[in-house]
């Protein structure tokens, strides 16, 4: 609008006084959808300026816009400094929200207001009269019609605990303690936002998240996001993937259950040797598997092994910090999203996510802070670390881990030539006590101790690494030198990994059937010189204690024989020594399962066999057994014995 040529003199007000002159100006709608209107000012931003001075003062400027026919709040804005003290409190920790960034003004849903309606009515019951109850008053009667329908329908919600997917946002507000799924496991977050977006077109609520985790160094918050997708009618509200922990008709119950697995989150942090049996999920690929054995704990080892930065998570002790790295800015409904693309999958449910920090360090630096009862209920109920069977980097549930019941009699139970099971525990036990320091001339060389067992298969070689570390009370990370690979740039890369991982746990390194890496150089195998080249190199600056197996004890480079400390042969097991191989494992699994007498196992230890192959006929007489309902006798043991070795004798003569 603009003033026409017509009025440039204006109009002239008479009064009682005649210098009391009024100028007014008519501007005249420039598209004709509306009367013309006069005021005091030639253009229309003097105007409004103008009018937010006169209203400025004013405690509530509530304005207004005409829609069908009527009219309805467009938004309202605060003025009154105590109105503001009341509001400011009863937004509290409103996370992502400033009302000096917002200016103090409301627009409908009003969501803050009526998320903290239940607030602002308790600061008014506990105000005494004067100004303050006064404001209060004020307030409340001023914001009760207009977020009476609202506030009504939170509480229709809470009483039927049934929600439309429009009013969503009403049961999800910033602060909220949700319950949601993190890797199929019932777990207690923290709401931080919320934006109604589309994917593939289809409406969703994007819930984002914030639960405590561990990082190797710190414990802190990362970040999460759920969708509901949009649904027809009412919905139950506990049947969403993510829903207010206040729905729950035990709720107590479940956050003291949630804390207390959070002690148990807490306990495991750092590195610790476990054992665990359900469930793991992958940490590469999200896949959920079984795991049943021994675990390590620790996720400070995944990040450094794998050279991955660690994420970054939001501080515990400062609560009011809006960390860039949550990658969270306005809270409330945002249909301007990017999450529309067609590229998006759409799928409900919850999203994982972490910021990666830019440098990550080496060695351990970890802050074990107490945690309170709120970070415990948030906590993750996932640790990281690693199946020692399979090897497979994992995240492990925190209530099916416990403390390792340790073998004690794997190494009595150890048959091995007098004096020589002796002479292994005194290598062991002088690495693990005084952590035996000696070096080259060249500082951090030479410090390991090399152990390699030779002999026929069967006879005790792996198990003697197994008991050794049973008895020393320290993992034993056991591989074949088939999994190195045969690419000298692949095994040397494979080989760093593991020393290191084996140095930070103060595991032994058992190192089976590694002859490719023992063998002898010779000047036509370049490329299997170069795998026997980085095998010496690595061991040489290893500190740890190692064993290595090897068939082919006569092969084996003059240069690697140098670096063995102690050389264990075995040989076939003799028949005093196969006679206590039988009576271990009889007392393993319960002489009480079997009828065995001496006369038997003077039969028994006659026939030549090893100590996998005895292993293998109880455990197959076993299975017999339980067929029949009855104990094993050694007539089964001898019938199982007589036919392997004849199968043997066949194979050996069809070989010939």
């Amino acid at each position: 609008m603009g003033s026409t040529a017509n009025e440039d003199v204006g109009v002239e007000a008479k009064t009682s006084s005649p210098t009391a002159v009024t100028k007014l100006y008519r501007h005249d709608c420039e598209y004709n959808c509306c009367a013309a209107r006069w005021s005091e000012f030639p253009s229309t931003d003097d105007d409004h300026e103008s009018l937010f001075k006169r209203t400025a003062k004013v405690s509530i400027v509530h304005r207004h816009v005409f829609e069908e026919k009527r009219w309805v709040t467009k938004s309202f804005t605060i003025n009154n400094p105590v109105m503001r003290q009341i509001i400011t409190k009863a937004l509290s920790k409103y996370q992502d929200l400033d009302m000096d960034l917002e200016e103090w003004t409301f627009k409908p849903p009003y969501e803050p207001l009526v998320h903290r309606w239940d607030q602002l009515a308790t600061l008014r019951a506990e105000m005494k009269d004067g100004a303050e109850k006064e404001a209060a008053d004020e307030l409340i009667n001023f914001l009760t019609p207009i977020t009476a329908s609202a506030v009504e329908h939170l509480a229709k919600t809470r009483e039927t605990k049934k929600v439309t997917f429009e009013y969503i946002w009403q049961i999800l507000p910033p602060g909220e303690l949700a319950v949601t799924k993190l890797y199929g496991v019932d777990a207690v977050c923290r709401v931080v936002k919320y934006e109604k977006t589309e994917i593939r077109r289809v409406p969703v609520w994007t819930i984002h998240l914030e639960y405590v985790d561990w990082n190797g160094e710190t414990c802190g918050y990362a970040s999460t996001k759920t969708t509901i997708t949009v649904f027809n009618g009412y919905r139950r509200v506990t049947s969403l993937p993510v829903y207010p922990l206040s729905f729950e008709g035990n709720a107590p119950e479940i956050r003291e259950k949630m804390v207390k697995r959070g002690r148990q989150f807490e306990k495991y942090r750092g590195y610790h040797f476990l054992t665990c049996s359900g469930k793991k999920v992958l940490i590469e690929t999200s896949e959920g598997r079984t795991v049943t054995g021994r675990v390590i704990v620790d996720a400070f080892a995944y990040y450094s092994s794998h050279n991955i930065p660690k994420p970054s998570l939001r501080s515990l002790t400062d609560e009011e910090e809006n960390s860039e790295s949550s990658g969270l800015k306005n809270s409330g409904s945002n249909n301007d999203s990017d999450s529309d693309s067609d590229s998006e999958v759409l799928v409900e449910g919850n999203e994982l996510k972490v910021v990666v920090t830019k440098a990550t360090d080496v060695s351990r630096n970890e802050n074990f802070a107490p945690m309170t009862d709120e970070h415990c209920l948030l906590a993750i109920p996932w640790v990281k670390g690693m199946d020692l069977k399979t090897k497979e980097w994992s995240q492990f549930l925190v209530n099916e881990l416990e403390a390792i019941v340790w073998n004690d009699k794997a190494f009595d139970n150890l048959v091995l030539p007098e004096g020589e099971k002796e002479l292994v525990w005194d290598f062991v036990e002088s690495k693990n006590i005084t952590n035996y320091a000696y070096d080259d001339f060249i500082p951090e060389k030479g410090r390991g101790i090399i152990v390699l067992m030779f002999g026929p298969p069967g006879v005790g070689k792996t198990y003697t690494a197994e008991a050794a570390a049973e008895r020393s009370r320290v993992p034993l990370y056991s591989m074949s030198a088939g999994v190195l690979g045969t690419q000298p740039g692949e095994v040397e890369k494979c080989l760093d990994s593991t020393l290191e991982l084996c140095r930070l746990w103060n595991a032994m390194l058992l190192l089976d059937e590694a002859d490719v890496f023992l063998g002898a150089r010779t000047n036509e195998g370049l490329a299997r010189n170069e795998l026997v080249s980085i095998f010496l190199t690595k061991l040489e600056y290893y500190q740890g204690m190692l064993f290595l197996t090897t068939n082919r004890i006569a092969s084996i480079d003059r240069a690697f024989q140098s670096r063995v400390d102690l050389f264990l042969p075995y040989h076939d097991l003799l028949p005093p020594a196969r006679r206590q191989v039988w009576i271990n494992f009889f007392n393993h699994i319960g002489r009480d399962k079997f009828e065995i007498n001496e006369a038997d196992l003077d039969e028994l230890e006659k026939l030549k066999l090893n100590g996998r192959e005895i292993k293998n006929l109880i455990k197959s007489s076993q299975l017999l057994g339980y067929k029949s309902g009855g104990k094993v006798d050694a007539s089964k043991l001898k019938m199982l014995a007589q036919k392997r070795l004849a199968a043997l004798e066949k194979m050996h003569d069809d070989d010939a």
